[in-house]
């Protein structure tokens, strides 16, 4: 394999074609173009937009909980 090409393999979803792609081979590729900072960064910012929608999921089912018990206690009187 020529340096700087990625194995792949052609997959198809809902008719659209996309590549598979190896996860070690995208990030030894980034490390050399880009550096290992730049990786690290990316892969920071990947966990706390992760880390965000967690916390967003959570505060919504807070909600929807407080939603559920105001329902019931009106059916209730």
């Amino acid at each position: 394999m020529p340096p700087g090409t990625l194995q792949h393999r052609q997959a198809y979803m809902h008719g659209n074609p996309w590549l598979r792609l190896l996860r070690r081979e995208v990030e030894v590729l980034a490390r050399a173009r880009h550096g290992d900072r730049y990786v690290s960064e990316q892969q920071a910012r990947a966990e706390l937009t992760r880390q965000s929608r967690g916390q967003a999921l959570r505060t919504e089912l807070a909600e929807l909980e407080e939603r559920r018990a105001k329902l019931i206690s009106d059916l209730g009187e």
